[in-house]
């Protein structure tokens, strides 16, 4: 790893309104549980001890122990294949309701075989279930493939403990619930100020920096307090990095020209708000941007796109320890944000003749300076068929430090990119990981409108850490 020490100058009062409220409490019995607010919506996933029942007779969710949601309010809960819709369960409140410890647990969702005759009836006082039908044979042959989406409407509850298979043989298998993702709807990660900022793409020509070059912004916007920043700039190719330290007063900005600082060099950077030994921090004041000015391959000509930085606020006052020369950090709602999980890339055009050329990029963050992340990426698109209709078609891709697909060649099924987005018209892609850990990346369009933007959050992943050196930072 290479170190540079650069210094540079911003900043103003900046209110931080969270919009994603996940609080971690114990219920009555001491068990820890996550609450969820109205705002926010979660996948689980199964993972069951024990074999499934290969006749099953119905999947029962069952109630988390803490209620206080209103009249009105609506629990949704929705039986996914990977990022497809099975069927949905809905619970409906006529009351408010209010309890602590909900003891029992009851159905709260069901989801019953296509002709069967089972009845939601009223799991909670003053409440209505609606059963959702589907294949339940297919769930419990594979349940690694499907995934449980929790909505609530409005009020408060905690998340749901586990769900019960019933069916033959076995009679009933209790299956734990665990948590995967949060979906990101209410978050707006490039809009905000953090302690961690990330920048998905920089690049630069070392022979023609005036046709392909970068500039990152980064600014410090507390009125009284110097910030130390540690950013690091990291190979897409290699995965090796390059850190500059910035000691940046109150109220100054700094701006990097990536053709001194990484020339010839394609990546992403992140940045750190550290104390002065390099430990990381809560200082929930960064801002940054990054200007990327690229050659347009089916014009010739350069362009530049202007991408937000993705800032990450650290929820936890104080610095991160150093452990044998590293400190840790976990990003899991507790500790930093969440980093997004699953990412959807906009409006993307007809490929078609190369009118119009599509990239779209997408990394995972190193967990460390000693290991190269992969990824098996599932990117799935949706359209208007001919008909009319919605339909999807999707592709494969691994991932290995930092990728770039061009859309135009990129192999999807059923149906091949021309067919699936004929001239004229536009689909919306999604990229997630099989392993459901965090995905980060950006989208560029050439051709009759030429623009880049970062890609947008759908969901968060449960918990991942970045360890990072400890050095302590230098300002000249």
């Amino acid at each position: 790893m290479t170190k540079i020490t650069v210094c540079g100058c911003l900043r103003f009062v900046f209110g931080l309104a969270l919009l994603m409220l996940v609080i971690v409490r114990a219920d009555a019995t001491g068990r820890q549980m996550t609450m969820q607010s109205g705002l926010d919506s979660y996948y689980f996933s199964f993972k069951p001890t024990s074999s499934l029942p290969a006749s099953p007779f119905s999947l029962l969710i069952q109630s988390p122990t803490f209620f206080d949601v209103p009249a009105g309010a609506v629990l949704s809960v929705r039986l996914m294949r990977g990022d497809t819709l099975v069927a949905t369960s809905t619970l409906t409140f006529q009351q408010a309701y209010m309890n602590q410890l909900q003891l029992p647990a009851v159905p709260i969702a069901s989801f019953v075989p296509p002709g069967s005759s089972t009845n939601g009836g009223q799991p909670l006082p003053n409440t209505s279930l609606t059963v959702g039908t589907a294949d339940l044979a297919r769930v419990t042959m594979e349940p690694s493939a499907y995934k449980v989406f929790w909505n609530l409407s409005a009020g408060l509850i905690s998340t749901p403990r586990s769900a019960i298979f019933t069916g033959l043989p076995g009679g009933f298998v209790i299956v734990d619930l665990e948590l995967s993702a949060v979906s990101a709807a209410s978050v707006i990660g490039d809009q905000k100020p953090g302690s961690v900022l990330f920048f998905n793409r920089y690049t630069s020509s070392a022979s023609n920096p005036t046709r392909e070059n970068s500039t990152l912004n980064i600014t410090n916007t507390n009125s009284t307090t110097q910030a130390f920043v540690r950013l690091f700039l990291v190979s897409g190719t290699t995965c090796q990095t390059t850190e500059l330290q910035l000691c940046l007063a109150a109220q100054e900005t700094v701006s990097l020209l990536m053709s001194d600082f990484d020339p010839g060099v394609k990546g992403y950077a992140m940045a750190v708000a550290t104390n002065s030994q390099g430990q990381p921090i809560q200082f929930n004041w960064l801002t940054g941007n990054v200007v990327v000015k690229q050659t347009a391959s089916n014009s010739g000509g350069p362009y530049s796109s202007m991408l937000g930085a993705v800032a990450l606020a650290k929820r936890k006052d104080g610095a991160i320890a150093n452990v044998n020369g590293f400190a840790e950090m976990t990003f899991d709602d507790v500790n930093y944000d969440r980093l997004p999980g699953q990412i959807a890339f906009d409006s993307v055009p007809s490929q078609v003749g190369a009118t119009n050329l599509t990239v779209v990029s997408v990394y995972r963050p190193l967990t460390d300076f000693s290991s190269i992340p992969n990824a098996a990426v599932q990117i799935t698109g949706w359209s208007k068929n001919n008909s009319g209709q919605v339909a999807t078609s999707a592709g494969n891709l691994n991932s290995t430090c930092y990728s770039d697909v061009l859309m135009s060649t990129f192999r999807l099924q059923p149906t091949v990119i021309n067919q699936f987005v004929p001239t004229g018209t536009t689909a919306w892609f999604a990229a997630s990981s099989v392993d459901l850990l965090p995905l980060m990346g950006s989208q560029f369009n050439t051709g009759e409108f030429n623009g880049g933007n970062n890609a947008r959050p759908l969901t968060f992943s449960a918990e991942y850490k970045i360890r990072i050196p400890v050095a302590a930072v230098t300002c000249p």
